[in-house]
């Protein structure tokens, strides 16, 4: 009996960590105003220069510390992954677990149940299966407290004990370092700067938004403040990307964004769907601030990763995100995020006292739905609503190519209001929905080149490149290798 229970928490955690704990790296980054962050490090380093001076001998131990801990110890996370690569039993069990695993979110998130628990249980077979070290089972186990710290939340055991948690949830703190507060308030309503005419921006945008964002916060119970995160995240942005490849108007990782169930490939990207993605931001929101159980680790979390986040709290023994910004534990950038979330909700409650006058808010985005499950060319769409592709392509941000995606069912392609019953009447009388081919599988010959190709398809090299991932990690074409190629207007000409 002993001996189930320590391997059903062994599971538990090895869970826990498949779909957290791997990721280190900050999960969330923002590249919409670098002139921002060097306004505010510059403040920050002049309003704070006696200040280094005195604490140095203090602050400079803990950094020194870590650092000497990283060199003398390498990751034990880096050391399980580079030895179970280097076995391919043990790597071929752990893709096997991984499709399973996949298998069942997937299920979940098209709401096909009838194979999810089977799946389920496959991958906990697999990973019943893994030769673990006693290190490695240490590893694991130190996350146990905290995935039954989640269980319990998610149960509400915890609402008997605390009367108070529900109204926790649905509550930020907007009290901070007066300072940093101060500090970060002068930059966004500096007249000189570029950061109010982008804060500016972001409140007009925001108007967009606003209802669709407030309905689904308050189906997850997640406070309405959460309605301003765009703000710091993208300037409500969905076409945003940032340096670390986070995109959207939430900037999401795409592998977090797969375990939240959004689609990303060739045909379609929901990061950069306004609703879907505000739903994925949400479910992941809740599901920090109940690991968590605190609003600033919550969203600082969802800026550096909640692994990462939790190691620096272990590390400094902090209790609060001031702690961490004091003792340096935790990024630049992180250390920022709370402080310029809570300036950014003052000013989007209050735009008037901060000097915001005059602001035009975006009217509220409304469209009509229909389903698609055939592959239609946006212009056979454009038509049938009558409307324009470029106005189909602004109701759907989330679509990368010319028509609607490959081998997704049920797909809710977005048109104009008013414009569903026309669409329908319409469609029906289309005898191809998807004249032009596209793209085209080309065969590479021997001897060819990419610049030679591009141009007999009248296209660009780096188009061929963006539409074949693989060529950027090669410096020659082998023959018979297969492009996808999507050929030039003037290539259709032509013929």
């Amino acid at each position: 009996m002993l001996k189930n229970i320590k391997l059903f928490f062994l599971i538990i955690s090895f869970l826990f960590l498949a779909n957290f704990s791997f990721c280190e790296e900050p999960d969330i980054d923002t590249d919409q105003d670098e002139q921002t962050e060097q306004i505010a490090e510059d403040t920050e380093e002049n309003e704070s220069s006696e200040q280094e001076e005195q604490t140095e001998s203090v602050e400079s131990p803990v950094v020194m510390e870590k650092e000497q801990k990283q060199e003398k110890k390498p990751s034990l996370v880096s050391n399980f992954v580079t030895k179970k690569s280097s076995n391919n039993k043990t790597k071929k069990i752990i893709m096997q677990a991984s499709d399973e695993l996949n298998g069942a979110i997937s299920g979940c998130a098209e709401g096909t149940y009838e194979n999810v628990e089977e799946k389920f249980h496959k991958f906990l077979n697999k990973i019943n299966s893994l030769d673990l070290m006693p290190e490695e089972i240490e590893l694991l186990l130190t996350d146990c407290e905290n995935m039954l710290r989640k269980i319990k939340n998610m149960n509400d055991l915890y609402v008997s004990k605390n009367n108070l948690y529900r109204s926790k949830m649905s509550e930020i703190p907007l009290v901070y370092d007066e300072d940093v507060l101060t500090k970060w308030t002068n930059i966004y309503t500096n007249e000189r700067g570029t950061a109010k005419n982008n804060m500016r921006i972001a409140l007009e945008r925001s108007g967009k938004y606003r209802d669709m964002i407030l309905s689904i916060l308050k189906e997850y119970d997640l406070p309405e403040d959460l309605l301003y995160l765009p703000i710091v995240e993208s300037l409500f942005n969905n076409n945003c990307v940032s340096r670390a490849k986070a995109v959207g108007m939430w900037q999401i990782m795409a592998h977090r964004g797969q375990a939240l169930g959004l689609k990303i490939n060739y045909w379609i990207d929901e990061r950069r769907d306004p609703e879907k993605a505000t739903r994925a931001a949400a479910k992941y929101l809740q599901e920090l601030y109940i690991l968590l159980d605190d609003w600033h680790f919550a969203l600082s979390a969802y800026n550096r990763g909640e692994y990462g986040l939790i190691s620096d709290i272990k590390f400094s023994n902090s209790s609060s995100m001031v702690d961490l910004k004091n003792r340096n534990a935790t990024p630049k950038e992180t250390q920022n995020y709370v402080p310029q979330f809570i300036v950014a909700v003052k000013i989007a409650k209050d735009p008037e006292k901060y000097g915001f006058h005059n602001l035009k808010y975006e009217e509220p985005w409304v469209y009509d739905t229909v389903i698609v499950d055939k592959v239609i060319d946006l212009k056979i769409v454009a038509k049938c609503a009558g409307t324009t592709v470029e106005k189909i392509k602004e109701l759907n941000p989330a679509l990368l190519a010319w028509c609607t995606p490959h081998g997704y069912k049920n797909f809710e392609l977005h048109i104009p209001e008013g414009t569903k019953d026309l669409f329908y009447e319409n469609i029906v009388k289309e005898k191809d929905l998807n004249p032009s081919p596209g793209f085209i599988k080309y065969k590479v010959k021997k001897g060819e080149y990419l610049e030679k190709i591009a141009r007999d398809f009248k296209t660009t090299v780096n188009a061929i490149k963006e539409d074949n991932p693989k060529l950027k990690k090669r410096k020659y074409l082998q023959p018979n290798q297969i492009l996808v190629i999507r050929p030039g207007r003037k290539y259709y000409n032509k013929k």
